[in-house]
C-alpha cells in the first residue's frame, strides 16, 4: 500500500510536471510568434489600430511605407478604401495600465478620425 506522505510527494511531483509543460508551452509559442514576425515578407504594410463594428466588419488604419496611412473597411467578402491619413493626423496613444479601464477614450477617439475623413471628401 501506498503510504500519505508517498502520495503526498506523488502529488508534488505531478504538480511541478504540469507546471513545466505549461511554461514549455508558454515559451515555445512566444518564440513561434517572434519566429514568424520575423519571417513575414510585408515589409512596407503594417497594421496600426484595429476596430471590430460589427462580428464580420472592421476598420483598420494601415501603414503604407513611412508616412502614408490608409482606413480600410473590412468585411467578409470586400475590401473598402475609407480614406486616407498622414503622420501628422495619426494620434499615437500610449496605453497605461491606468487607461486600459477607460477604452471609450480610444473608439470617441478613432471614431474622430473617421469623421474627419469622411468630411474631407
Amino acid at each position: 500500500m501506498i503510504s500519505t506522505s508517498q502520495s503526498f510527494f506523488q502529488l508534488i511531483i505531478v504538480l511541478i510536471c504540469f507546471v513545466g509543460v505549461l511554461a514549455l508551452a508558454y515559451f515555445t509559442t512566444k518564440w513561434l510568434a517572434n519566429y514568424q514576425k520575423g519571417q513575414s515578407y510585408n515589409k512596407n504594410l503594417k497594421i496600426i489600430e484595429t476596430l471590430k463594428v460589427s462580428p464580420d466588419k472592421y476598420v483598420e488604419i494601415v501603414a503604407c511605407g513611412n508616412k502614408r496611412y490608409l482606413i480600410l473597411g473590412l468585411s467578409k467578402n470586400e475590401v473598402t478604401l475609407l480614406g486616407e491619413m498622414t503622420e501628422e493626423e495619426l494620434i499615437e496613444l500610449d496605453v497605461t495600465p491606468a487607461d486600459n479601464n477607460n477604452s471609450s477614450n480610444v473608439s470617441t477617439t478613432f471614431g474622430q478620425i473617421i469623421d474627419k475623413m469622411k468630411n474631407k471628401k
